[in-house]
């Protein structure tokens, strides 16, 4: 009978031993689930920093607009309250001029941002894609491998039984 306890005892430490292996080798790859859904985060995170610079650079460029336009019906208003027989030629030329200066250095001010914007996002979108394809690739690799690994522990520990067993 003390050799029966001999041979159970035993194999209750291979059990252990297989099942803490094989617990281990799945806290790896819940750590690798964990990294990944760290790094679609990532992804959210940064859609919202881009949306929210296309807002503000929406919102600067209309207070840009407006503040330019005031800064024209002013100056309008001024020039016709003047002598407009003296000036009125002069000051249509001028304001059209600068209304052309205003046109060009607004288009050269927001435009490089907006295309930079929006290539950035693109950039973004694509990446986030493949890092996608990527992950789910990786996730059925690694059910299929946590699928051979369960199969070959259990093999592995009743092997070791087995030699138990024989001793």
């Amino acid at each position: 009978m003390t050799k029966a306890k001999e041979v159970k005892q035993p194999v209750n430490e291979v059990d252990l031993i297989w099942e803490g292996w094989l617990n281990g080798f799945k806290t790896i790859q819940n750590l690798q689930q964990d990294i990944s859904e760290r790094s679609l985060q990532a992804f959210e995170n940064q859609k919202e920093l881009l949306n929210s610079t296309r807002a503000t650079l929406t919102q600067l460029e209309a207070e840009s607009n407006k503040i330019s336009e005031e800064w024209k019906s002013s100056l309008q208003k001024t020039m016709k309250e003047s002598d407009k027989e003296r000036y009125l030629p002069l000051a249509s030329t001028w304001l059209n001029q600068l209304d052309e200066i205003n046109s060009t250095v607004q288009a050269l001010s927001w435009t490089p941002s907006k295309v930079m914007l929006d290539l950035f996002s693109q950039s973004q979108v694509q990446l986030e894609s493949n890092v996608k394809n990527v992950l789910d690739q990786q996730q059925k690799g690694n059910a299929e491998l946590l699928k051979s690994v369960e199969k070959l522990t259990d093999q592995l520990k009743e092997t070791h039984k087995k030699l138990l067993a024989g001793i």
